[in-house]
């Protein structure tokens, strides 16, 4: 299956949205190129959605989505991150929706990585609820 979305960042956290992804993506259909980029990164020519930080100017003739950790405004939010004893959890929120992903404390996946990858498959055109469940049904 040919990759169809990119997570163009340097740090661990994109590195781990794109296994993320990789365990995933035989759940969606993807018929658009997209590019998740780390802050300051710069947008492939060849790109049909890129997904940025709320508040990033990215010079692109492409689609723009953002994503944010607590702003309400983005495109894709992450809220309230917790650890408990047993498992961490972040809540993603999206078009009026917000469901919850459930990570193991034990867990390689970040919640930044959860919020990264999300956020591309949704630029992608799934629906929040889908991705939740199916990156739920693969890290929980």
């Amino acid at each position: 299956m040919e990759n169809k979305i990119y997570f163009l960042g340097e740090t661990k956290d994109f590195y781990l949205a794109q296994q993320l992804y990789d365990l995933v993506r035989e759940d969606f259909d993807i018929n658009v190129r997209v590019a998740v980029l780390q802050k300051g990164c710069e947008a492939p020519c060849d790109i049909d959605v890129v997904v940025c930080e709320f508040g990033e100017n990215v010079k692109t003739s492409a689609k723009i989505c953002t994503y944010s950790v607590g702003q309400s405004n983005a495109d894709i939010c992450g809220f309230n991150f917790m650890k408990r004893e047993k498992s961490r959890s972040l809540d993603l929120f999206s078009m009026s929706f917000m469901g919850r992903v459930n990570l193991p404390v034990e867990s390689q996946f970040s919640e930044a990585s959860v919020l990264y990858c999300a956020a591309g498959l949704v630029a992608a055109g799934n629906a929040l609820p889908q991705v939740l469940k199916a990156i739920n049904a693969k890290i929980s």
